[in-house]
C-alpha cells in the first residue's frame, strides 16, 4: 500500500499537479475483528473508539503545513464539505450537507473547535448509538440500551464508565442524541417507501 500511495504522489509531482491536488488518505472504520486497534476498544461495525476512530491524512503542498498533527475531531462528512471548499464549489441549492470545512483549522487560520458528533447502528442485530461532545462520549450499547459515559481524554480505551459520576453530562448528551435522531429520521422518512 505504501508503494501504491508513493506511485500516486509521484505521478502528481511528475505532472506538476502536486500543489494543485488535495490528497486524502483515511479509512471509513476501525480494523476488523482480528486487527489490533489499541489503545482503542473494539473494532469495525461498532461505535466504540476502535470502530470509529481512524487516522486521516491530508496532503496539499503550499496549502497545508507539512508534518503537522491536529487534535481536531472530524468526521467523514467533513471531507465532503472541505473538498467543496477547496474546489470553490457549493452544494446544490436546497441540499443540506452534514459536516464542516476543516481546512481553515488545519491551515492554522482558525482555532480548534469543540464538536458534537453522532453515530448510530441499527442493523444485523446490532443496536448502538453514540454522541461525542469535546472530551465526552455517551454510548447506548445493545438491544437493552446499556448507557455509558466516557472521558476520552483520560480514558481513550473506554474502560471506565463515568455514567453515575456525571448525571448532568449524561442528560445533556442523551437529549442531544435524541434530538439528532429525530432530525435524521424526519429527513430520511419522506424518501423511504
Amino acid at each position: 500500500m505504501d508503494e501504491g500511495v508513493g506511485h500516486i504522489l509521484k505521478a502528481l509531482a511528475d505532472r506538476g499537479l502536486a500543489e494543485k491536488t488535495l490528497v486524502i488518505f483515511s479509512s471509513d472504520n476501525g480494523g476488523e475483528r482480528f486487527s489490533r486497534n489499541a489503545p482503542f476498544f473494539h473494532h469495525k461495525a461498532t461505535l466504540w473508539e476502535g470502530g470509529i476512530r481512524v487516522p486521516c491524512m491530508l496532503r496539499w503542498p503550499g496549502q497545508l503545513p507539512i508534518g503537522k498533527t491536529s487534535e481536531q475531531a472530524v468526521i467523514t462528512m467533513d471531507l465532503t464539505i472541505s473538498i467543496l471548499a477547496a474546489t470553490q464549489m457549493t452544494p446544490p441549492e436546497g441540499r443540506r450537507l452534514d459536516g464542516t470545512d476543516v481546512l481553515p483549522i488545519l491551515q492554522g487560520e482558525e482555532p480548534l473547535q469543540e464538536r458534537t458528533l453522532f453515530w448510530r447502528i441499527k442493523e444485523q442485530g446490532i443496536v448502538q448509538k453514540a454522541v461525542r461532545k469535546g472530551r465526552w462520549k455517551y454510548v447506548l450499547d445493545g438491544i437493552e440500551q446499556l448507557e455509558m459515559l466516557f472521558d476520552l481524554e483520560s480514558d481513550p480505551g473506554e474502560r471506565h464508565t463515568l455514567f453515575y459520576d456525571h448525571p448532568d453530562r449524561v442528560h445533556e448528551l442523551s437529549q442531544s442524541l435524541a434530538a439528532w435522531e429525530h432530525d435524521v429520521d424526519r429527513r430520511i422518512s419522506p424518501h423511504r417507501k
